[in-house]
């Protein structure tokens, strides 16, 4: 009995063994299992995070390449830029057809990300709206088609057969009134020099409005004394008896390159259209930079009772002084207007379409989508009272911007006298032209940069107008009139535009009659007629009139328009941005 039992416990110990063996494999078997995947989750977990530390370094090295470029500033063709503890080798390659590409290579713990951006020459420029105009308005007549948006600052009246695909804004009236003025005898019998040294830096003009109404238009009767440069306008309130200098209710700019070395009014444009309270002073002011060769002078009297003129400096305590002599008055014009009419169709029985309508007032409109407005009458669709008034938006065309065009022009060749393209063609720009430009005959006008006019330009005959580069856009600028006509065309497309810009305050100053197809009318100072059937992709002007069966089609390349100078060593602007790796 004994020696079998003691049989029996050896047997169950070899059992135990065995079972605890087979629990250690399969443990260990375990372990490494999750020692693996853990190894392998670190291995993910580090990769992801030297990813990330690439694209940072990569997308910082390429925004410092950028900033650079664009600035002026000194960079070598290849570049190896450090970002905390990660680096990034930057390469810059000038393509020759004035665009640069910039290569950033992000490497960290042998993660690679890859930024590469496309840089090219010209001015940028945003269109949002098929037509954009300031306080003048916008009068749509007889059969006119509108294939986007449209936005003013004054009014839009259409009439039964005129129709707009998407939203109307009307942020105001073009009814404007002369308010305050100062304009006699003329000419002048005194005149006030200012910017020609830091005493008489500055020149400042009260004035006290009669009425309660929007400050929409300011003109000043001035020329210049060598090339001064641009000059910034503001609007303030009075404080302490003089301009409240760093609070200014409105701001514009007086452009160097529109004033003359003659007497002749000029029309500020002004970044907003403030409401003035009658009886309160308010000021102009003139923030010049001082050149004892390069000034301006403003016609000046003692006649006008609502306020004075005052010369100095508005930046310093105590700077503003008395004219020489005492008591003189600049010549000014000073525009209020209401903002309490909008959009109105014909009639009742001719009422207007549009995609929506949003104004203070619209009346005699068929809507599609909503009306937002403060006061409506016979419209499909009653008023929408969510919103408040529209604001007010600039003209996306500056008068720096014009400068710098302009300068691109006279970096290429100046040409005095009169050109003329006929049958046989022609290739022009960068190019000022003091003179005249017409293209008829039935030739082609290739435009390779910026051309300047001082005189007319003129379209006829079957002539031709198209970008000499289909990957580029470019602008014909004129100081006078701009007429197109007798089956005239403006070929382009996406990417490849000619945009034609008048700086006179003739209304019009710009006229497609016929013809155009493609093409930016700009008359930022005055006004543009569309007629005869013309086809445009986009108007700016302060006042359009449409009418004769033109249409407008909008095109949404123009959000992102960027002008080309044709020239080199100018600014870049960004064409494109993207991660390859």
């Amino acid at each position: 009995m004994n020696k079998k039992y003691l049989h029996n416990n050896k047997e169950g110990g070899y059992a135990v063994m065995t079972a605890l063996l087979f629990f250690l494999a399969s443990t260990a078997a375990v372990v490494a299992s999750l020692s693996d995947g853990a190894l392998r989750e670190v291995h993910v977990v580090r990769n992801e995070s030297f990813s990330k530390q690439s694209y940072y370094a990569s997308e910082s090295a390429a925004e410092d390449a950028v900033y650079r470029i664009k600035n002026n500033l000194s960079i070598d063709s290849t570049e190896m830029v450090t970002v905390a503890s990660s680096s990034a080798s930057v390469s810059i390659v000038d393509n020759g057809d004035n665009t640069k590409t910039i290569r950033s290579d992000g490497d960290v713990g042998g993660t690679k990300r890859t930024t590469e951006i496309g840089l090219n020459v010209g001015t940028g420029l945003t269109i949002d709206y098929a037509l954009q105009t300031g306080v003048g308005g916008v009068d749509l007549l007889s059969g006119v088609d509108v294939i986007g948006d449209i936005y003013t600052t004054g009014s839009i009246n259409g009439c039964g057969g005129c129709s707009i695909s998407g939203a109307a804004i009307a942020a105001g009236t073009s009814t404007l009134s002369l308010d305050q003025s100062n304009t006699t005898p003329d000419p002048a019998n005194q005149s006030i020099i200012f910017g020609d040294s830091t005493n008489n830096q500055d020149l400042s003009q009260s004035f006290v409005p009669s009425t309660d109404l929007s400050i929409m238009k300011l003109e000043l009767f001035i020329k210049k004394i060598g090339n001064p440069s641009n000059a910034t306008i503001k609007i303030t309130k009075e404080k302490g008896g003089k301009p409240d200098f760093y609070n200014p209710i409105a701001s514009g700019t007086l452009s160097s390159s529109l004033v003359s070395t003659t007497y002749t009014w000029i029309n500020i444009p002004l970044t907003a259209v403030p409401v003035l309270e009658s009886g309160d002073t308010y000021w102009i002011v003139i923030d010049a930079n001082a050149n004892t060769s390069n000034y301006y002078e403003i016609s000046a009297n003692t006649g006008y009772v609502n306020g004075q003129a005052k010369i100095g400096r508005g930046d310093i305590n105590n700077g503003w002084n008395n004219t020489s002599p005492s008591g003189l008055d600049a010549y000014f014009k000073i525009y209020l207007s209401s903002a309490d009419v909008g959009i109105s169709g014909e009639d009742q029985y001719n009422k207007m379409s549009v995609g929506s309508a949003y104004a203070r007032q619209v009346s005699f409109v068929n809507a599609t989508g909503n009306i937002y407005c403060q006061i409506g009458g016979n419209n499909n669709k009653p008023c929408d009272e969510s919103r408040s008034d529209p604001v007010f938006v600039g003209l996306p065309i500056a008068l720096d911007a014009i400068d710098f065009w302009k300068s691109e022009a006279v970096s290429g060749t100046t040409t005095s006298g009169n050109i003329s393209v006929g049958s046989t063609g022609s290739t022009l720009g960068p190019r000022k032209i003091v003179g005249n430009l017409s293209v008829g005959s039935g030739g082609t006008l290739r435009v390779s940069g910026t051309l300047w006019v001082t005189g007319s330009v003129t379209i006829n005959g079957g002539g031709t107008v198209t970008s000499a580069d289909s990957s580029k856009s470019f602008v014909i600028i004129s100081d006078s009139n701009i007429s197109l006509s007798g089956g005239a065309q403006i070929t382009g497309g996406t990417n490849h535009h000619i945009m034609l810009l008048s700086t006179s305050s003739s209304d019009p100053a710009v006229t497609i009659n016929g013809g155009a197809n493609d093409t930016i009318a700009s008359a930022p100072y005055g006004g543009i007629l569309f007629t005869g059937g013309a086809a445009v992709s986009a108007g700016i002007a302060n006042h359009i009139t449409i009418d004769g069966g033109a249409d407008v089609v909008y095109s949404s390349d123009l959000s992102q328009l960027n002008f080309s100078s044709g020239s080199s060593g100018d600014t870049f602007n960004i064409e494109s941005w993207k991660e390859t790796e």
